[in-house]
């Protein structure tokens, strides 16, 4: 499923969407369902096809299992459908700290660092980060994306692109030298070519405009129900599941630099919005 880094990696746009009573845990449990968000065919995402399931919807089953409910799947295409569909979280919130301040946004302890890497030709050395890429290399990027104007500002050729799995590929088949990509699409495309390893760097790494942490985005829940997420979250950390869960698709788990979720004081009833990756897209919704 092609993936695009320019949602990414780019501002997003912010939609609202109508507010609704938020959920509680207590509610949850009664139903005996907790329900996700996901795209039906953005592998290494989430696929509605069997046995295959994706990084999300793996995850968001631990957490369905640890809470003993069941997970169900509101199957989305577009960031505009999370107004019209009922669930309760969404996977790979990104966390902007700020960003979140202002906008009282709710989101879990982060499971996974991730941001702008470097995918490479096979055999490449001598490459740790950016810095590293001189003048004439050709870089693959997200057209109109973040790490086109930084990449650009350095005075590197970039090579634009719709897609990250087409940059992978220009990557490999030689059109480009390297290319900024999400850790997830490499490691994915390795996953996939094991006759055919591309290196790679966390070129992210001390650039902080193009580095992030992914949580759970909570929809509609009320404060017991992030704690719960929140512990559930972390006691996977510590157990290996979301480790194992992303070695699965050849993606290496990173620690995330946040450690706990931000504590924000509420004095009125406010409307709140996720970034949140729909397949093709990284979407901003509001929440309901």
């Amino acid at each position: 499923m092609r993936s695009l880094l320019a949602a990414l990696v780019a501002l997003p746009i912010l939609a609202s969407a109508g507010k609704a009573e938020a959920r509680a845990l207590e509610d949850i449990q009664r139903r005996g369902v907790i329900s996700l968000c996901a795209h039906p065919n953005a592998l290494p995402f989430a696929s509605r096809r069997a046995p295959v399931r994706g990084v999300q919807i793996d995850l968001a089953q631990a957490i369905a299992e640890r809470l003993g409910v069941t997970l169900e799947v509101a199957w989305v295409t577009f960031g505009s459908q999370y107004r019209a569909v009922d669930c309760d979280i969404v996977m790979d919130t990104i966390v902007d700290e700020q960003a979140l301040e202002e906008r009282q946004l709710r989101w879990s302890t982060p499971y996974q660092r991730s941001g702008v890497a470097l995918a490479l030709k096979p055999g490449a050395t001598g490459i740790a980060g950016f810095a590293d890429l001189g003048p004439g290399t050709r870089v693959g990027v997200q057209a109109g994306s973040l790490a086109q104007v930084v990449l650009g500002q350095r005075g590197l050729k970039t090579i634009p692109f719709a897609f990250e799995d087409e940059m992978v590929t220009a990557v490999d088949s030689g059109e480009v030298d390297a290319a900024a990509v999400t850790p997830i699409s490499i490691g994915w495309y390795n996953h996939e070519h094991p006759d055919r390893q591309l290196g790679y760097v966390h070129a992210y790494e001390g650039e902080p405009e193009l580095a992030w942490d992914l949580a759970v985005g909570l929809r509609r829940s009320d404060r017991f129900l992030r704690r719960e997420i929140d512990r559930i979250v972390q006691a996977m950390l510590a157990d290996g599941t979301v480790a194992r869960v992303y070695a699965a698709y050849g993606i290496e788990h990173r620690t995330p630099v946040t450690t706990k979720p931000a504590l924000v004081e509420r004095k009125s009833r406010i409307g709140e919005e996720a970034c949140v990756r729909i397949g093709n897209e990284r979407d901003c919704t509001g929440s309901r």
